[in-house]
């Protein structure tokens, strides 16, 4: 077997795979269409014998982790011939896939997965929910009539994106979208568009959707207050005599149900996107911690990390995290050596065991690691894990984008 990136001449082969293993066909000018971007992003092939049996997608892209861009690697496009299946290549392709993000300086790594818990045995863990809403025209909320006013139409992506920069940031994990990703990621394909402008004319909240057998379908919707969050809301009500039901997805804090008048209404909790830490050393470092007081001093653990796939992070670590709210990891034996015994001193601190999706569950901001104590999924005292609670800040995890 070989592993190796798809070149021109291995398209045919990529497009033929992908059609087989997602069930779509492209026509002929989709295909020229791809074939002019082929290259733009990495896509990795296992080979047998010169012939494509297994192939991923990684993606150069960049997400907020409290507030400060940290560059990601996405994973999409995973697909084996089903001939080639169960021998592995998969396995070989993540692994690789791990030993090019880390040399590209890719802290984490998504997915949206076919399957949770195949890609959790190779360090993938859940780290984002939506709370999707089924809401009946006859249940939707009053009319504020707020001022200001909605316009359709507008595709300006300089306008909307000023819009996702400011109200994306108060969130976990959402990309650091760029103009080409806004272009054919996320305005691709989208019928209708509705931008709310306050009194002074300044754009605060922008709504992306389509209308669909009587069916309002948000395909994303951001305000930056409450008053344009009302300004969205009185233009989706306006279209009650048309509709029979308005479909909503937002991140699994929003307050909806709280604001409407009859909150018996459908919710749900969907299971979304997968994260990763790709580097953990490197990972803690760029990650901000809450500062404490001074006279608390450094907070140090000794923590155990399980990465079987990724082996500079599995190990034992010393992880410090000072009063200013920086940290860092280092080798827990400071020789270096594990046939030498480690410092006395270091073995006495406060231990935390936890496998590497775990960790990239807490550190998103998914579940806190109280929670994850009680539960067994991180091995820790309470006071230990009641500590972690202080050290990380809590934000919500949001995606609102898919590849």
């Amino acid at each position: 077997m070989e592993i190796r990136l798809l070149t021109d001449r291995d398209f045919d082969a990529n497009i033929e795979l992908s059609q087989y293993a997602f069930l779509y066909t492209l026509s002929e000018q989709q295909k020229e269409e791809r074939r002019e971007r082929f290259g733009e992003e990495k896509v990795w092939g296992v080979f047998e014998d010169h012939e494509l049996c297994a192939k991923l997608l990684l993606i150069p892209l960049e997400v907020y982790i409290h507030g400060r861009p940290v560059r990601m690697g996405g994973i999409a496009g995973v697909a084996t011939w089903p001939e080639k299946r169960r021998r592995g290549m998969v396995s070989r392709l993540l692994r690789r896939a791990l030993e090019e993000m880390r040399a590209d300086g890719q802290l984490v790594s998504y997915l949206h997965p076919f399957s949770i818990s195949f890609y959790r045995k190779y360090g993938w863990e859940l780290f984002t929910d939506n709370k999707n809403y089924t809401i009946p025209v006859d249940k939707l909320p009053a009319r504020q009539n707020v001022p200001g006013r909605v316009i359709r139409e507008v595709r300006d992506l300089d306008v909307l994106q000023s819009i996702y920069d400011r109200a994306i940031r108060r969130y976990n994990g959402p990309l650091v979208r760029s103009r080409s990703w806004w272009e054919q990621r996320v305005m691709n394909g989208i019928p209708y568009t509705a931008v709310y402008y306050n009194e002074t004319g300044e754009a605060e909240g922008y709504v992306l959707y389509a209308i669909e057998e009587r069916k309002w379908i948000t395909e994303e919707i951001f305000w930056l207050n409450e008053t344009a969050r009302q300004g969205l809301w009185d233009f989706i009500v306006n279209h009650d005599s048309k509709l029979k039901e308005v479909q909503v997805k937002l991140p699994v804090d929003d307050p909806l149900s709280l604001l409407l008048p009859d909150p018996m209404i459908k919710q749900e909790i969907e299971p979304y996107f997968m994260g990763r830490i790709v580097d953990a050393a490197a990972f803690i470092e760029a990650y901000p911690f809450a500062p404490s007081a001074e006279s608390e001093g450094d907070t140090r653990f000794a923590l155990q990390i399980e990465d079987r796939d990724a082996p500079w992070n599995d190990g034992r670590w010393i992880w410090t995290v000072s009063t200013d709210g920086s940290a860092r990891l280092e080798p827990f034996l400071a020789s270096g050596d594990p046939e030498l015994p480690a410092n006395p001193a270091l073995a006495a601190l406060p231990t935390i065991s936890v496998t590497i999706g775990i960790l990239t569950a807490i550190l998103l901001g998914y579940r806190r690691p109280s929670e994850l104590q009680r539960v067994g999924l991180l091995s820790a005292s309470e006071a230990v894990a009641a500590r972690l609670d202080t050290l990380i800040p809590a934000r919500t995890p949001y995606l609102p984008d898919y590849f």
